[in-house]
């Protein structure tokens, strides 16, 4: 569905350190709206929700100091089987580095098949709070 000018979708995902709510999605709209951008396009504003997915380099490194879940290929990780969970103490372009239940694992990037923060609230350090 289009806006008036029929010109397609403006998707904007919201990711606050915090916490994202109703009215946050609100207000955004509500700004998009004061700057014509309504008029011209149909405006869907949105949160990854409280178990955001890890894709880049730079959400690994927002993810620094909180609890996460990666998903690995089967066998690249010995010590890890088919998942690896716990705090992120450290991200590069190579590998991640958690700190899990059984001691620090090293996860190559290229073994990950899927990751995701898990109760993804920190403070501004990058602490969980959870």
């Amino acid at each position: 569905m289009g806006g008036s000018g029929g010109s397609g979708v403006l998707t904007v995902v919201i990711a606050h350190p915090v916490r994202v709510d109703h009215e946050l999605c609100a207000r955004v709209t509500r700004v998009l709206d004061e700057a014509g951008l309504r008029d011209r396009y149909a405006v869907e504003v949105s949160s990854p929700g409280p178990e955001p997915p890890l894709r880049i380099t730079r959400h690994f490194l927002e993810a620094v100091g909180c609890q996460v879940k990666l998903t690995v290929e089967p066998g690249s990780v010995p010590e890890a089987g088919k998942s690896v969970s716990g705090t992120l103490i450290e991200a590069t372009e190579e590998s991640l580095t958690v700190e899990s239940p059984a001691g620090v694992v090293v996860v190559p990037r290229d073994a990950v098949r899927r990751a995701r923060m898990v109760k993804a609230e920190c403070d501004d350090d990058g602490r969980s709070l959870t």
